[in-house]
């Protein structure tokens, strides 16, 4: 499962393909490391780590395999999941030969000597976590309890806790089971499954692709914690209990925050804004695994409180320390902890040991990735697996080893006093798992001693923390108390007794809203956590009042801020009594506007609609009309449009954003603007389409597309061969066939047929025709068809291929000889065809392609064409960002450029010239089962596009432009996903030769530059 480096995803005009994989020193990591396999010996020599430290092995094969995820139980036991299986799930009729292993380090040297299987029979295992007499474990098939009930030191029992998860995608799973303080059980959901498990409780959360959430030890609830991310693998708690992922194709660590969402691939948020981030580097690629954060003396104190990941592509541990800006933390980049001259170290797991020693699991393997290298690929490796650990060997370490052993003490067999001494060890990781053992093996026989810590004038403040939580959870603490730790002198204290309150029951509580004004940001953030939780009208005006009052840079309190404020909002009955909580301060009910974009119902958008008509120019103007005109009630629309139709002479942007606004918030509610509104869009799109200025004429475009106003006569000159400006030609072709199909084709004919167009155009005006969806589309297809030369004769195929009329006339075009039978060697054509279902089409198609040399060879000789092209060219590195700025960044990013459709391109050179070219030159060699293009035919039109997210009675598509495509749910008659990449294929045509070579040039020129010792 090793965190997914790089994905196929959509593009624009020129739509890179791309694994993210960037070294972190500017040499390039091939896709398949050239080398052969070490030995756990010899590869230990090849390691790189700062001075006075040292690597150690702990296990390695043949005693473990591959070693994706482990744990800690409080023996000092490593309980780790270990894969024979991985990539490919065990086949139904086969015994899975996944396990749990336990590794044990009876003598304390740093090596495993006792190596056992727990659990056998599973299925490609992730998240362990042990419990009292056993393992919860998750493995294809849903979360599993797993119990050894007669001592023999092996799980005799099953039983699954959470089961409806998804694995289509099996680098993509449940995995990074981790134990908070509060005694959740929190989790990972990776990549691109679907899930939707259901506590014994029956409440159900459904998750598509990245997410976190927790559930309890029992299986009886199960919540989300986070939306978003695109594949999260890895999660640590720091003292302050704040929690962190590490994350593929986003940021590499984010500090998540309760209920907030994060980037994904098209995914939107909740209203208020994607959470904040809290790095701004990527450590040189994309895919990262594990996460440690550094809480133990073990450690010289510069390394403590910081934050290591694993970076498998790189093959490195990356490194970061905390910056703080009130309670947001700001990573800054360290050099690598670790690395390691064998290009087979791949770390995806870590963990801080209770010895203090950072453990790593290391997926030692050829291959980087799970699909820019077929699955079947001989040279992955299935065998070989090490788990590392790194301990401190110098200065100072004499100090260290006298006061503390290597293991702690097993904690298994500790009395309770000796539990509870525990709670001020120094370790982060040894005082949560005393915690547990407390509560889940000594019980009520720990009540008294937790009291009596509480109660002592000299117990530290990381004693009482974790006193505090192990007597809630057996014995929930007396209000007395609380308000005693509430108030406490050390804000560590006081923090966690917040998060506590967050987990009680109660309805109010007027110790978080005390505690806003708290001097320490982190407890006035975890107050505002908690009265999220606890909406009252009370809470209002105190919320407002911190998010005055925070500075912008802590953007991770005023995130929470402003989610609580929307909790309030969601209670029902408190808009009513807003007024008398606020007033009439202009500032704060403009706020409460703002955040009542993630309120999404009819008590929300009145208010709104009141704020907007008191102040007219409020912020985020737009998107607050899109919630008025989506959520109001019915009775108030005619009030909406009358009001928005006063604002018919303010500047041509407000008002083209007012109308996109009552438009998109119609079709999501199914209903359609007023005729009223729609001669509004036709006056402004004509006067912009008429006007001499690029952005307005592109403006006027976007309206006609999306309203559809009675404009294709203007639509049809800014699309002719004469338009004034050739770049919105084709996009003015797309806004003729939304706006009037059956007029658009003459117009697109025109330039499919006239050899004299651009080539790029010719083949955007097939898929155009295809769109059209109607009898004389095809047979104009069909009749271009015979005389196009060999790549516009390409996306005619296609564009046939969308409807099962044009499918049967392509066939019967090749059977008799009026259209080359190369066509169907075309993944593009192929795929389409057999959406099909067309009868007897192997026959017909073993018929007419018998004997035909194979596509590949074509492709090759391209991809070698453009290689001695690039090689012959010298870039010009600012012509090729203008080549991405124009034809890539309406989909990804590189620095501050570029949108975030797809991922983050930064350090892309490091993939070579040759992977560079295939990606962008045969993009449908290997596609990511997530970003498949999806095929809709709605309302007798054919769309294409990457299927982002549904929005009330609307599919949104992305479209080979990287622009959004609105598709009334109602309209849609069929849906249907292909084995293609929704880039465009013919990227030669699309940019010249000149062009493509310094675009080239710039992206291998994406380095990742190693960072400065700090």
């Amino acid at each position: 499962m090793i965190p997914q480096p790089g994905r196929r995803v959509l593009q624009s005009a020129v739509c890179l393909v791309t694994i993210s994989v960037f070294a972190a020193h500017g040499t390039a990591q091939p896709l398949v490391a050239p080398t052969e396999a070490l030995s756990a010996a010899e590869q230990q020599k090849r390691f790189h780590l700062p001075p006075g430290f040292e690597i150690q092995l702990f296990a390695c094969e043949p005693a473990i395999h591959k070693p994706m995820n482990f744990t800690f139980d409080g023996g000092g036991r490593l309980f780790v999941t270990d894969t024979l299986e991985y990539p490919y799930p065990a086949k139904a009729d086969a015994m899975p030969r996944d396990t749990v292993k336990v590794l044990t380090d009876r003598d304390h040297d740093g090596t495993a000597d006792e190596v056992t299987t727990f659990v056998d029979r599973l299925n490609i295992p992730l998240g362990v976590m042990p419990i009292p007499r056993g393992v919860l474990v998750y493995g294809i098939g849903g979360v599993m309890r797993c119990l050894d009930t007669n001592g023999d030191g092996k799980a005799d029992t099953r039983d699954v806790l959470l089961s409806n998860f998804g694995h289509r995608d099996t680098h993509g799973m449940v995995n990074s089971f981790t134990r908070g303080l509060d005694g959740w059980l929190y989790a990972c959901h990776g990549f691109s499954n679907d899930s939707s498990p259901r506590g014994s409780d029956g409440q159900t959360i459904k998750m598509n692709s990245g997410n976190t959430f927790r559930m309890r030890l029992d299986g009886s609830h199960v919540e989300y914690f986070t939306h978003g991310q695109v594949n999260p693998f890895g999660l640590a708690f720091d003292p302050l209990g704040n929690l962190y992922s590490a994350d593929c194709h986003t940021m590499p660590i984010y500090a998540l925050l309760r209920g907030a969402y994060y980037p994904s691939f098209g995914k939107a948020h909740d209203g208020l804004g994607f959470g904040p981030t809290m790095i701004d580097h990527n450590h040189g690629s994309s895919g990262i695994g594990g996460i440690a954060y550094y809480a133990a003396d073990h450690f010289p104190p510069e390394y403590r409180d910081t934050i290591m990941i694993g970076n498998p592509v790189t093959g490195r541990v990356n490194h970061d320390r905390l910056r703080a800006h009130g309670s947001t933390y700001e990573a800054v980049e360290l050099p690598d902890f670790v690395s390691c001259d064998d290009p087979w170290f791949r770390p995806v797991y870590l963990q801080v040991g209770p010895d203090g020693a950072l453990y790593i699991a290391d997926f030692y393997n050829r291959i980087i990735g799970h699909y820019e290298v077929p699955l079947e690929h001989p040279g992955r490796d299935r065998e070989r697996g090490r788990i590392w650990r790194v301990v401190y060997t110098g200065k100072g370490v004499e100090r260290v080893a006298k006061t503390r052993p290597p293991i702690a003490t097993d904690l298994g067999h500790a009395s309770p006093a000796r539990l509870v001494e525990m709670l001020d060890d120094p370790n982060l990781t040894v005082r949560t798992l005393a915690t547990h053992e407390l509560v889940d093996r000594v019980g009520r026989a720990a009540v008294e001693p937790l009291k009596s810590l509480l109660a002592s004038r000299h117990a530290t403040p990381r004693a009482r923390i974790h006193a505090m939580w192990a007597l809630e959870r057996i014995e929930p603490l007396d209000w007395s108390l609380v308000d005693r730790l509430v108030a406490d002198a050390d804000r560590g204290v006081r923090v966690h007794a917040l998060k506590l309150l967050a987990e009680r029951s109660a309805d109010d509580c007027p110790q978080a809203r005390a505690a806003l004004s708290d001097p320490d940001p982190f407890v006035r953030r975890a107050a505002a956590d908690v009265l999220g939780r606890r909406p009252r009208i009370e809470n209002v005006k105190p919320l407002l009042d911190l998010w005055t009052s925070t500075a912008p840079e802590d953007t991770h309190l005023i995130h929470v801020a402003r989610m609580a404020l929307r909790d309030q909002l969601l209670k029902p009955g408190n808009y009513a009594q807003l007024t008398g909580v606020v007033g009439a301060d202009r500032a704060d009910l403009d706020r409460l506007a703002e955040v009542s974009l993630g309120v999404g119902n009819v008590d929300s958008a009145a208010f709104v609609w009141q704020q907007l008509q008191a102040n007219p120019a409020t912020g985020q103007r737009d998107a607050l009309v899109h919630h008025v005109a989506r959520h109001i009630a019915a009775d108030k629309l005619d009030e909406l449009y009358a009001a928005s139709l006063k604002r018919a002479d303010a500047p041509w942007l407000e008002q083209a954003g007012r109308l996109r606004s009552l438009s998109r918030g119609a079709q999501e509610r199914g209903a359609e603007v007023p005729e009223e509104i729609r001669a509004w869009a036709a006056r402004l799109a004509g006067e912009l389409l008429g006007a001499d200025d690029e952005a307005r004429v592109r403006t006027g475009i976007e309206l006609a597309r999306e309203l559809r106003p009675p404009v294709f006569e203007a639509l049809s000159q800014a699309a002719a061969a004469d338009a004034r400006f050739a770049g919105l030609r084709t996009a003015a072709m797309d806004a003729c066939v939304a706006n009037d199909a059956p007029r658009s084709v003459s117009l697109l004919v025109g330039v499919l047929a006239n050899a004299a167009e651009p080539m790029n155009l010719r083949q955007h005006s097939a898929a155009a025709l295809a769109r059209v969806n109607s009898e004389l589309a095809r047979q104009q297809l069909l009749a271009n068809l015979q005389t196009a030369p060999q790549r516009l004769a390409v996306e005619i195929a296609g564009a046939l291929s969308d409807s099962g009329d044009g499918a049967e006339g392509l066939l019967a075009a090749i059977e008799s000889g009026k259209a080359s039978p190369r066509l169907l060697q075309e993944p593009a054509v192929m795929a389409r065809l057999r959406a099909r279902k067309l009868q007897n089409l192997d026959e017909r198609l073993s018929k007419v392609t018998a004997g035909l040399p194979p596509q590949d060879d074509r492709v090759r000789e391209l991809i070698d064409q453009r290689r001695k092209l690039v090689a012959g060219t010298k870039a010009e590195s600012a012509r090729g960002a203008a080549v991405f700025e124009k034809h890539c960044a309406v989909c990804h990013r590189i620095g501050e450029k570029g949108a975030k459709i797809g991922p983050n391109l930064d350090g892309v050179g490091i993939r070579g010239l040759d992977r560079l070219l295939e990606d962008i030159l045969d993009p449908n060699r290997n596609v990511d089962q997530a970003f498949r293009a999806t095929q809709v035919v709605a309302n007798g039109r054919v769309l294409s596009g990457l299927a982002l997210r549904d929005e009330g009675q609307i599919l949104i598509l992305a479209d080979a432009q990287g622009k959004e495509v609105r598709v009334p749910q109602a309209e849609i008659e069929e849906r249907t996903t292909s084995g293609l990449s929704p880039m465009p294929a013919n990227v030669p045509d699309l940019v010249s030769e000149e062009d493509f070579a310094h675009l080239v040039g710039y992206l291998l020129s994406q380095r990742e530059k190693p960072p400065a010792a700090k």
